[in-house]
């Protein structure tokens, strides 16, 4: 397939829409440089698209009732989901009147990419999200053909955290962070992995707040250093409601997944004794820790 990424891209949102949906952002532009009427004619060009005129793309665009009607007004049984609405009207095309609709045609990708579009349904989710990139996506998939979409995906992430762990400047680890604990639990719906990775990201937070709380010109700026954000509480403390681990186990946990990290000992244990007194809503959290950062 000689597509650049962000042809690939384009190819997943352009299939299935007519042409003033795939045309009505700037988008494609303003990030990419590139302009839709570009990329369309070149997938055009290369025959990975074509207009359809198909009543089974082009019936997609207007609403249950608006199909119904239309089988109503032919005699034709209006039951079902939209789906088995559209097939209906297209087995019985012959006998219903279209004059009414305003029918446009549609692009759609050719089948012989149906395989290619399953497995590079990767690049969705990494043009919405970050911090890796879609060419850096795209080119890793190019070497790993045979890897699916979700071991693409945190293989990305991984290799993400590996190079950024021990630059001063963590955002990009902790963003990969928390992007697979979101995508464990999510997509996967696995909730050990989707655990570690939420211990670190909440853990290299607390440990970077460290970072800046001994450096003295930060310290005297302000008087809030460590804090975590509510959506990160809420999701451990529903964790524990749901009795997945106890207090004292997710302790443990906190401490064994960030025993590589590369902190002292001194402020992962601090780190994640901040952390389980935020959880349970101590109000003396950050008062023990700068204490003890103070010792």
């Amino acid at each position: 397939m000689n597509l650049d990424a962000v042809e690939v891209l384009f190819l997943h949102y352009v299939n299935g829409k007519t042409e003033q949906e795939a045309m009505q952002h700037n988008f494609w532009t303003a990030e990419y440089n590139r302009s839709p009427e570009q990329l369309l004619n070149q997938l055009i060009e290369t025959g990975s698209v074509a207009k359809s005129h198909d009543l089974f793309f082009t019936l997609t665009k207007f609403t249950v009732p608006v199909i119904k009607n239309l089988l109503k007004k032919s005699g034709i049984k209006v039951s079902g989901s939209k789906q088995e609405l559209i097939e209906r009207a297209k087995e019985h095309q012959a006998f219903i009147d279209l004059t009414e609709l305003d029918l446009e045609g549609v692009y759609v990708a050719d089948d012989s990419l149906e395989t290619f579009l399953h497995d590079t349904v990767f690049i969705n989710y990494i043009s919405l999200h970050g911090p890796v990139t879609i060419q850096e996506a795209y080119a890793f998939y190019l070497k790993h053909p045979d890897m699916s979409n979700s071991e693409i995906i945190i293989a990305l992430h991984e290799e993400k955290i590996a190079a950024g762990i021990d630059k001063s400047n963590k955002y990009d680890v902790v963003k990969c962070h928390h992007l697979l604990a979101e995508y464990y639990s999510t997509e996967l719906n696995d909730i050990e992995n989707s655990l570690r990775h939420l211990n670190l990201f909440t853990i290299l937070i607390v440990l970077q707040s460290i970072q800046r709380y001994l450096q003295p010109e930060a310290r005297m700026k302000q008087d809030s250093f460590f804090n975590i954000d509510n959506y990160t509480i809420e999701k451990y403390r529903n964790l524990l409601l749901m009795k997945q681990f106890t207090i004292n186990e997710l302790y443990d946990k906190l401490l064994d997944h960030s025993e590589k990290l590369p902190y002292s000992n001194k402020h992962i244990t601090l780190a994640a004794q901040f952390i389980i007194r935020y959880i349970i809503g101590s109000g003396q959290a950050e008062t023990k820790m700068i204490e003890s950062l103070r010792l």
